[in-house]
């Protein structure tokens, strides 16, 4: 692992061609469980971000790619980290040879709501109000939180976003309240203005999608999207399963064997 913005874990085995972006904003090493799944026959390199906004995201990823990796790359991005891996692609269309979304968000503000429905009708009303709360402390107007309200929130959204856990993954280590903040809200206000839309229309990269069918973050909208701006999408759906198949019962297996597919792709 180096230091600064070029840290990076690696897993396996050198040339590392798989890019693995974790989700959040502000979560570094919760996608380390999906590249170590893979690392056994690819060497897999797993970035953690810590720069505070959009851009500097993707450059701070430009640096660790052409750092650490031999590219073109596998670019896999979970989360916010699909979202990143889009808009690396489309800023460097050389250095990206496949990009896999995982769990990706939608790129709709009404869309999102959606999501927001289906976790307050998974966590209940004593879960949403905390979930609601945490939240709030999180906000810019609130302070911006501590790093155990980014920890709650995190494992209030694994429980309404997941069927049934079986691989825990404790790798997340430096949460970072102040990147959730400030990323996402600039994130959010990207999609709301159709920002994320016009700066990911570049992309040229062939894309898979992998998503757990019961995740609450709408495949089909997403996939919708995609196909509008006219780029090459394919899908694969994970039945009885959520927002982090490597970690799920039912979605581990069908997810590692769509991986594995990909990876030995042109």
């Amino acid at each position: 692992m180096t230091s600064g913005r070029r840290t990076v874990r690696r897993h396996g085995r050198a040339p590392y061609t798989v890019v693995v972006v974790h989700g959040g904003p502000g979560a570094p090493g919760s996608a380390a469980g999906l590249a170590r799944a893979i690392s056994s026959t690819r060497g897999v390199l797993e970035p953690w971000q810590s720069a505070r906004s959009v851009d500097a995201l993707v450059e701070e990823l430009r640096d660790q790619v052409d750092r650490d990796a031999t590219v073109p790359v596998v670019l896999i991005g979970h989360s916010w980290g699909a979202w990143l891996a889009l808009l690396f692609a489309a800023r460097f269309p050389d250095r990206v040879r496949r990009l896999v979304l995982v769990g990706c968000p939608p790129f709709s503000a009404r869309d999102a709501r959606a999501v927001r429905r289906a976790r307050r009708e998974r966590l209940g009303p004593s879960g949403w109000r905390e979930f609601r709360a945490t939240e709030r402390r999180l906000s810019p107007g609130q302070g911006g939180g501590r790093t155990q309200d980014l920890r709650r929130l995190g494992e209030l959204s694994e429980v309404a976003d997941s069927i049934e856990l079986r691989f825990p993954d404790s790798s997340v280590t430096r949460l970072d309240p102040k990147a959730y903040r400030v990323v996402w809200s600039e994130a959010s206000e990207l999609r709301r203005t159709g920002g994320l839309l016009r700066r990911v229309r570049g992309v040229t990269a062939p894309i898979l999608l992998l998503h757990g069918r019961d995740d609450p973050h709408p495949s089909q909208s997403v996939v919708r999207t995609l196909r509008r701006l006219g780029l090459p999408v394919r899908v694969v759906l994970l039945e009885r399963c959520g927002h982090e198949p490597w970690r799920e019962r039912y979605g581990r297996g069908p997810l590692l064997r769509a991986l594995r597919r990909e990876l030995t792709l042109p």
